[in-house]
């Protein structure tokens, strides 16, 4: 099983992660900021394989939030989504601490690929 923290603003992000995904093992908490994010980290019962972090979000963003979680959990996969796609906001999310970078809009195809390669594993 794997467990995944989705951080975006968007509730219909939301559903289409749980709709592309719906037939893998796998366990959606969500958040829809970063403060959310950094406050459900900091529980350290709280467990999570990977966190798919938007980018663009109200009260703290998630470029924002991204240096925080990795102080946080510093082998924590974070995985950024984005519709953002110039080079220097890449490099700057993989400076900050994420894992890989997904482009919105994304097919399962490309988000079931980054996680497997994220995790190391199959799900």
């Amino acid at each position: 099983m794997v467990k995944i923290l989705v951080v975006d603003d968007s509730k219909p992000i939301h559903s289409l992660l749980e709709e592309m995904l719906e037939s893998y093992n796998i366990v959606f908490h969500h958040v829809f900021n970063g403060q959310e994010a950094v406050n459900t980290i900091q529980d350290e019962k709280f467990d999570v394989d990977v966190i798919l972090l938007d980018w663009e979000m109200p009260q703290l963003t998630g470029i924002e939030a991204l240096p925080l979680l990795k102080k946080l959990r510093p082998d924590q996969i974070i995985l950024m989504m984005t519709s953002k796609n110039s080079m220097l906001d890449i490099v700057e999310a993989i400076q900050k601490g994420a894992k890989d970078y997904i482009m919105k809009p994304f097919t399962k195809d490309i988000l079931i690929g980054k996680i497997t390669a994220a995790i190391g594993k199959d799900f």
